[in-house]
């Protein structure tokens, strides 16, 4: 197999030391980046993705793949603004002030930046006021709310309301997840979309933006 087809198989089976080393010898090798990043790493996820359809991959197999998929595109990351290659959208995500629990938004994040949109990761705990002062700074076309808690779920109200005041609310598409999250409460709140997991998340927003 050829290095890239390497890179890509490192991801799919989780294997995070041979992902660096990997991507290292491909720059090394004055490789194309965005090859390495699309063809290698991007593509890996996305058949991770697809196992993960087909029921032959987990959650814990998607943690995995996706701490390998990170590990390799922190190495790239520098090159990265020396490309050209447009993303299909700008996506501003977080969990939601109050909440800590990530495991679900970073596995959402990784697999949108493997299919082509610029992620910018807030984190954990997220105040409102930082979601909308990054959705002005970035220009954003999507915002992506997450909670794991009941208590914190009003939370995406808030921030949806302060999307109003700031007269972005026009300009953007709201996504929310997480485990007490439901399409119930998506229409509560007046948010655009439900995901249920990641790789719907990727299949809504690639029918929007593609």
């Amino acid at each position: 197999m050829s290095l890239i087809e390497n890179l890509r198989q490192a991801v799919i089976e989780g294997e995070e030391e041979s992902t660096i080393e990997i991507v290292q010898e491909l720059i090394d090798k004055k490789f194309d980046i965005n090859a390495v990043l699309f063809e290698g790493l991007c593509e890996g996820m996305k058949e991770v993705g697809n196992l993960y359809e087909q029921h032959e991959y987990f959650i814990p197999e998607i943690i995995i793949s996706a701490d390998a998929f990170n590990a390799g595109f922190e190495i790239i990351k520098p090159f990265l603004e020396q490309t050209e290659k447009k993303p299909k959208a700008v996506v501003v995500i977080g969990v939601v002030k109050g909440d800590i629990h990530d495991i679900g938004k970073n596995i959402v994040a990784q697999f949108l930046t493997a299919n082509g949109y610029k992620v910018i990761d807030l984190g954990r705990n997220i105040h409102s006021d930082l979601f909308i002062e990054k959705t002005k700074e970035n220009n954003a076309d999507v915002v992506c709310l997450s909670t794991l808690m009941s208590p914190t779920l009003e939370e995406m109200g808030v921030i949806i309301n302060k999307l109003k005041e700031n007269k972005l609310r026009e300009k953007v598409k709201v996504f929310i997840g997480g485990a007490t999250a439901d399409p119930d409460f998506m229409e509560e709140i007046g948010a655009d979309y439900y995901c249920k997991d990641a790789y719907e998340a990727v299949n809504i927003l690639d029918k929007i933006f593609s």
